[in-house]
């Protein structure tokens, strides 16, 4: 559940790469772990809050600058973004300027190794 929040709040580019690595990676834990009955309980009740949460329309977020984490209807949030950014004066960008910014860098700098 984490990390399908974590991810979709990447780049739409990156988000399909980094589900099929998160998903690679909770299938070797979850081959490791068959036999451990504490982790079938875990792994349950993980599945029941994911149940509750999709059916409610909640996700979770992290609140704050600390280790918080809150339980929030979708639309509630994105409200909250959209106010943050509308207040603060915050434009959105249509494309990611790292690329135009490393190779400006590059030409002002040359290879330094």
């Amino acid at each position: 559940m984490d990390a399908e929040n974590t991810i979709r709040y990447w780049d739409v580019k990156i988000q399909n790469i980094f589900r099929y690595l998160a998903a690679r990676k909770i299938e070797q834990i979850t081959e490791i772990n068959t036999h451990n009955i504490l982790y079938k309980r875990h792994e349950y009740s993980l599945k029941q809050i994911q149940i509750l949460l999709e059916q409610n329309n909640l996700m979770i977020a992290k609140a704050d600058k600390g280790r918080t984490m809150v339980i929030i209807h979708e639309h509630a949030l994105k409200q909250k973004i959209s106010t943050f950014l509308q207040e603060n004066q915050i434009t959105a960008l249509d494309k990611d300027p790292t690329d135009y910014f490393q190779k400006h860098i590059q030409q002002i700098i040359p290879n330094v190794t």
